[in-house]
């Protein structure tokens, strides 16, 4: 993860096609997080990001702040993220080293970054 103190407001997207159309399909600000719970498993997708026009990448994290991925989803189509969501979930994970996630809950978020 390249901004490790960029602090993110989560979405809860529990559906893995509408995550992978939210993924491919729009573009969000840089502290846009999504949450997806299945199949008994939580992963945590922070937007890494250099600046709102370049592909879309983001960190894919355990809650525990263990990173298993990082994914440029603006490469991707809607088929492809589904797959690469399938497997991570699946298991197929690298281990990335561990961070300090820095998780805004409040539903009033406003920071410099989605301004």
């Amino acid at each position: 993860m390249l901004f490790t103190s960029r602090v993110h407001v989560l979405q809860d997207v529990n559906d893995s096609v509408e995550l992978a159309e939210l993924l491919t399909e729009r573009t969000w600000t840089l502290c846009t997080g999504f949450r997806h719970t299945t199949q008994g498993q939580t992963i945590l997708l922070l937007n890494d990001i250099t600046g709102e026009n370049g592909a879309q990448e983001y960190g894919v994290f355990l809650p525990d702040g263990r990173q298993i991925e990082s994914v440029t989803f603006g490469w991707c189509d809607q088929h492809q993220a589904e797959r690469i969501l399938r497997g991570i979930v699946a298991g197929r994970r690298v281990s990335m080293g561990t961070h300090r996630l820095l998780i805004d809950d409040d539903p009033n978020h406003l920071c410099h970054l989605c301004r």
